[in-house]
């Protein structure tokens, strides 16, 4: 099954920071679980609380980037959710359309692209994409200047791919929480796993890329990962991915 080597790169003596953390692929596809949820949705917390348990597995036995996209198009219900983008609604409405669906919903989770439904299967489609032999492999290492990350991605060797390949940069946020004030989830108290806090534009894969993003100062540096998704134009075919906590680099 494929597995992720990370290694902690250049460590400082103590308890400081790593200077840069160095991720590789492995040879069969890392499986990409993606949830479309909302903190205005009264059936969405299970669904989060159902991923959040998923990500506890040993990458042993699930190899999976989980993320968690907040969508925007139930804010009128009263609760404006402060993780939602309109990014990521449109991305939801592409792989709607993508699965030739009529409409599209929360909460809704997608492997690899395909919509999924019902955990046994999401875990079945996970462990099939597992046993796939990835199609290229990728290297990526992640350091820090000032108030940023420098994302460093190299793509070596061959690739078993037809035509144009585009890859995006995110970035998640673990243990969030919400006191809900307003809306279906009136006086709950909501955690959230795997947050996405930025998607990059799509861009073309090259051999080696680089790309920079401004830390936040609402993100919490310790609870942040990053993460590349490598697919065909359009999202039709997921073809690998990559992901790495970030605490090592950005602890005090």
């Amino acid at each position: 099954m494929a597995r992720l080597l990370l290694l902690a790169c250049l460590l400082s003596f103590g308890a400081q920071a790593a200077d840069s953390i160095l991720v590789k692929s492995g040879t069969h596809q890392t499986a990409v679980l993606e949830l479309y949820t909302s903190e205005g949705c009264s059936s969405c917390p299970p669904a989060d609380r159902w991923m959040s348990k998923l990500t506890e597995v040993s990458s042993d036995d699930l190899d999976v980037l989980a993320l968690g996209f907040h969508v925007d198009y139930w804010d009128y219900l009263g609760w404006r959710d402060r993780f939602a983008d309109r990014d990521y609604s449109n991305r939801q409405r592409l792989l709607g359309a993508n699965n030739r669906q009529g409409t599209i919903y929360t909460p809704e989770f997608f492997v690899n692209g395909r919509e999924a439904r019902g955990s046994q299967n999401i875990i079945g489609m996970i462990r099939a994409a597992n046993r796939r032999e990835a199609p290229l492999s990728l290297e990526l290492r992640v350091s820090r200047q000032d108030d940023s990350l420098l994302l460093e991605l190299h793509s070596p060797g061959e690739r078993n791919t037809v035509g144009q390949v585009h890859h995006r940069y995110f970035v998640y946020e673990n243990d969030l929480v919400t006191e809900v004030e307003r809306g279906e989830n009136s006086g709950r108290k909501l955690s959230h796993q795997q947050v996405v806090r930025h998607m990059s534009p799509p861009r073309n894969l090259q051999v080696d890329n680089r790309y920079e993003i401004a830390l936040q100062s609402d993100w919490n540096p310790l609870k942040l990962g990053v993460a590349v998704l490598v697919t065909s134009p359009g999202n039709l075919h997921y073809l690998q991915a990559i992901h790495t906590p970030l605490a090592s680099l950005l602890a005090p």
